[in-house]
């Protein structure tokens, strides 16, 4: 019984290190890829405008990122149940011939 104790703590651990690690990759290494860019920009262009919407450009990337399991969630939720208020589509199938018999 003490082996099983001891493999759930385990179990714990292991989950609390990935989670430990995904918050430093996403924190840190995101961050610094972040900064890295606009350096990168700047440095290349020396360019505010360009620096600016490199700025925003990542700014967008890190935001889906750091939100990925909303917008997942969000877009598994609108293909199981989509809007009822949609209208249904209209299929016509044309024959081969073009219309002439």
């Amino acid at each position: 019984m003490n082996g099983l104790v001891q493999m759930a703590g385990a179990i714990s651990d292991a989950n609390a290190l990935v989670s430990q690690l995904k918050n430093f990759f996403l924190v840190g290494v995101l961050g610094l890829m972040y900064v890295v860019s606009i350096a990168y920009v700047w440095g290349q262009t020396k360019s505010v405008l360009k620096a600016g919407v490199a700025a925003i450009g990542g700014a967008v990337v890190l935001a889906i990122v750091v939100n990925m399991t909303s917008v997942r969630d969000k877009i598994g939720e609108d293909l199981k149940s989509p809007a009822s208020n949609a209208a249904p589509a209209v299929v016509r199938i044309a024959p081969l011939d073009g219309g002439r018999r």
